[in-house]
């Protein structure tokens, strides 16, 4: 593993950016921003690429809310943001956006959709990050997510893990896709109660991500 760390200044404030190489390949790269206190606070949000949220700002899904509330926590907070370079769940680019087409021409959801594909719906490995943690000196963290599979992919490496929610109020684009993550990958969200009669919960969604 190789590792590069330099100071960056950005709009939440002044941070080490580190990147973590495990490889030749652009997507073998890992990123951290650590704000001053990390090692105090423990608080870590990892967070996988969405491209279509974070740069082209795709409106169904939570995942640029999700990257801007951890950032804005660890800048408030101290703490560390680690980014996977893993667009569509470790899965990549291409199977995203297969995904996204069968959502779109035969109203399959995420987890449906990989299914459809033959992938694992969350195929995701942790062993990286379990690995850059530790690098870091964090043994023990505070875990942004709703996720119940990143607390135990990291449990799994010998991390003693506390979840800490992070739960975006549902707009009715993201809320089909907040209710996939719960209904069929265990996520652990409240969303609205009578929100599914309201906005028409069990309809696919259109995004394949985190």
């Amino acid at each position: 593993m190789e590792h590069a760390v330099a100071p960056m200044r950005s709009a939440y404030g002044d941070s080490q950016l580190h990147c973590f190489s495990f490889g030749a390949h652009e997507e073998e790269n890992v990123l951290c921003v650590a704000v001053d206190g990390y090692l105090t606070s423990r608080l870590v949000r990892v967070q996988s690429a969405c491209y279509t949220a974070e740069i082209f700002r795709s409106v169904d899904c939570d995942c640029h809310e999700q990257l801007d509330q951890s950032l804005q926590r660890v800048h408030d907070q101290g703490g560390v943001v680690v980014y996977m370079l893993a667009d569509g769940r470790g899965a990549g680019l291409l199977t995203k956006i297969r995904g996204l087409s069968l959502n779109a021409s035969r109203g399959l959801d995420t987890f449906d959709a990989y299914r459809e594909l033959g992938v694992e719906p969350d195929p995701r490995d942790y062993t990286r990050i379990a690995a850059v943690l530790e690098r870091l000196g964090l043994h023990e963290v505070k875990l942004l997510t709703n996720n119940p599979r990143k607390v135990e992919g990291l449990r799994r490496h010998g991390l003693v893990v506390d979840r800490v929610p992070l739960e975006i109020p549902p707009t009715t684009e993201s809320l089909p896709y907040l209710a996939t993550k719960r209904q069929k990958f265990g996520h652990l969200l409240e969303l609205v109660p009578g929100a599914s009669e309201r906005e028409g919960v069990d309809s696919p969604s259109p995004e394949v991500r985190d």
